[in-house]
């Protein structure tokens, strides 16, 4: 199932090498002068306007609001995973990088616990693969990834194709709470709020 060596390179790198690479950026970032001089309160995004901006992932954790889609709706295997969720009430952009550096280590913890569980056999089954036929009707999934809560809606009408089609993306909503966190800050401290949203300009195009 896999080429020889393979999962004893994924453990290592699990196991050894990113947790240290991580334990050098706090190192180096966290206690930093400048860093927490150009971070701690700018961009504030209290809870309350966080939630009035339907902001989602680091943004919204951040501002001490511990959704995660993982944990409120579990889907996957993700129930099966022990693993916090990262949270900090300051929301600025300080504890935004907070919030990320958590997730990173959260994630590293999730992979080691997946790579002690991954079946020996073959990835693939063989089974042919249909087209799906749903039926009439409207559906909404959504999954955690790295921005926030990404959801898709979809409308059938008994075709082989969706009918509609729409992409909830957590870039595009995190951006609307821009203009709010950079109230009473000079041009100069933008580009560290722009950044502490992490935002995909693909997702915010339109």
């Amino acid at each position: 199932d896999l080429p020889p060596g393979t999962l004893q390179t994924i453990r290592e790198l699990i196991f050894e090498r990113l947790p240290r690479r991580v334990d050098e950026l706090d190192i180096y970032l966290t206690e930093n002068e400048i860093v927490r001089s150009r971070c701690i309160g700018v961009g504030v995004l209290s809870p309350e306007k966080a939630v009035a901006f339907s902001a989602a992932g680091p943004v919204l954790r951040a501002s001490g609001i511990p959704y995660d889609v993982r944990r409120a709706e579990p889907y996957g295997i993700y129930d099966r995973f022990d693993f916090e969720v990262a949270v900090r009430y300051g929301g600025d952009v300080y504890d935004r990088y907070l919030v990320r550096l958590q997730e990173i280590r959260e994630s590293i913890r999730i992979v080691q616990q997946a790579v002690d569980d991954i079946p020996e056999g073959e990835i693939q089954t063989g089974k042919p693969i249909f087209q799906v036929r749903v039926p009439a009707g409207e559906a909404y999934g959504r999954v955690e990834n790295p921005k926030g809560e990404l959801g898709f809606y979809v409308v059938s009408n008994g075709k082989p194709n969706p009918w509609r089609y729409h992409i909830r993306a957590p870039s595009f909503i995190n951006l609307t709470a821009l203009a709010e966190m950079c109230k009473g800050h000079k041009v100069a401290d933008v580009v560290a709020i722009l950044g502490s949203i992490d935002i995909i300009l693909g997702e915010v195009d339109r």
